[in-house]
């Protein structure tokens, strides 16, 4: 996995200082290098606030594989395959090589915060503001992730030609039925569902908890929320249950890519705001995403 921008310890005081408007050592903030958008990057130790909020609001934290890059233009993962014997007669395999040529989608936003509470002694004003940014941002990110474009935001998962592959069809004003599930359980090759979960929004999961087989049993178990013993995620960002969407994914997610490149930078706007007493502040990230095998993940699509 590659690494993401690290930040010595003399950067941090002169970091804060120059988003607070205070006297700073030059030497160590240009340490290390100015971000594209013009800002500086997040100090290491205020990544720590910055990324558990974004863990929190963008699923895909948690279950696809986060790379890491500072300039990199294209990285490559190594895709095993091929089988091991206990015979003589050894076997080779081929394994695959997945590059990704890395776009630059800016995820950017701007908050304002009274310069007062920021010159309080008293309040986080770093974690604070590192927090505040990684809810937002992680918001949005998930949002990318499933329904993205591929133009001005990473390929989302469930995009038409790079996202994941249908491996049930049911009819549109039909019920998703018990079946239903299991097929597109059994959709997934077994390489995949090994590391399977499940994806969809809070209403589907809802219709999904009601149903049963011909002998009562639940297709969810309520007791730790899985299906058929995979683990049950739902996101606001999913389609509902209707003509022509895809509600529910099951599969291996790890092999949806989420790239960033360098990590966030903040830059404090100052004068645009100073008359009503606030200072803003500019948070820049540049990310990328793709689902590099969409054989791992298999949708459940109404037609």
């Amino acid at each position: 996995m590659l690494k993401t921008i690290s930040t010595p310890p003399r950067y941090t005081d002169a970091f804060w200082n120059f988003q607070k408007g205070r006297n700073f050592v030059e030497s160590e903030l240009s340490c290390v290098p100015k971000a594209d958008g013009g800002g500086y990057y997040l100090p290491t130790e205020n990544h720590i606030a910055f990324r558990k909020e974004m863990a929190r609001m963008n699923i895909f934290r948690q279950i696809a594989t986060t790379h890491f890059t500072e300039t990199a233009m294209k990285i490559a993962m190594y895709l095993p395959s091929g089988e091991a014997t206990f015979e003589d007669d050894i076997p080779f395999g081929m394994s695959d090589i997945a590059t990704m040529e890395v776009k630059t989608h800016q995820l950017a936003k701007i908050t304002k915060i009274s310069t007062a509470l920021i010159c309080d002694a008293g309040f986080d004003f770093a974690n604070a503001l590192a927090s505040d940014f990684g809810r937002s941002f992680g918001k949005a990110e998930e949002f990318a992730c499933i329904n993205g474009d591929g133009l001005k935001q990473p390929y989302g998962i469930l995009h038409s030609t790079q996202g994941a592959e249908t491996g049930v069809n049911v009819t549109s004003g039909q019920e998703i039925s018990f079946d239903d599930v299991i097929s597109l359980f059994f959709s997934v090759d077994a390489e995949y569902r090994r590391n399977g979960v499940w994806l969809m929004n809070d209403k589907t999961a809802l219709h999904l908890r009601t149903l049963k087989d011909s002998a009562g049993n639940p297709l969810w178990n309520h007791a730790d929320s899985t299906i058929l013993g995979m683990p049950v995620y739902t996101s606001p960002h999913m389609p509902e249950i209707g003509s022509g969407t895809k509600p529910i994914l099951f599969g291996d997610f790890s092999f949806y890519w989420l790239i960033e490149r360098g990590g966030i930078s903040l830059r404090p706007l100052r004068d645009k705001f100073a008359a009503y007493g606030l200072t803003g502040f500019l948070g820049t990230m540049f990310i990328d995403g793709r689902l590099v095998r969409q054989e791992a993940v298999m949708a459940l699509e109404m037609v």
